[in-house]
């Protein structure tokens, strides 16, 4: 079924700066933020995460779309091309990480993120409570971390590290 393009960042609350610790307007740019939405395309763990992001991109076509009894007409599918970007995400020191499915991942006001770009950093989440609870002695080796989320169309992605993750674009998809 073809997806209808929405931010996925839509009805989330504070924007934190990562740099500074602060809570300010200020967001974490990446080349991420250079295309409308991505698809995890791969996720691989051999001594670093390592994320591969597909960008996704808007159909030449429109489609009517039912959900229910409710008819949306003229959407357009959000869809892979020749054309669309990779890019790889490295995570060389993760402590943790999940992969949840994006429609069932729920907005906290507990949270304290930058909201506005597919890659987030959280100064506060539940997530990062738990691991630092668990599995908190890794501070002590590694130094304190840090909860990154990234956002695709189907997945959202949680990772805490202490070093921060490295991010390069790939290639087009027709150079594969």
């Amino acid at each position: 079924m073809p997806r209808v393009q929405t931010s996925p960042m839509q009805g989330t609350r504070g924007r934190v700066n990562s740099a500074l610790g602060s809570r300010e307007s200020s967001p974490m740019r990446t080349v991420l933020d250079e295309s409308k939405t991505w698809f995890l395309h791969r996720l691989s763990y051999e001594e670093e995460l390592r994320i591969t992001l597909i960008e996704g991109k808007r159909g030449n076509e429109s489609q009517d779309i039912q959900i229910g009894d409710v008819v949306i007409r003229d959407a357009y599918p959000i869809e892979i091309s020749p054309t669309s970007k990779l890019v790889l995400i490295r995570f060389s020191q993760y402590v943790a990480w999940q992969v949840v499915n994006e429609s069932f991942t729920i907005f906290d006001d507990y949270e304290q993120r930058d909201d506005t770009g597919f890659l987030q950093i959280l100064e506060k989440s539940k997530y990062l409570d738990y691991v630092n609870g668990s599995h908190g002695w890794y501070v002590e080796v590694l130094g304190k971390g840090k909860h990154y989320r990234i956002w695709t169309e189907n997945d959202v992605i949680d990772v805490i590290t202490c070093v921060e993750p490295i991010i390069e674009p790939i290639r087009h998809l027709t150079s594969i």
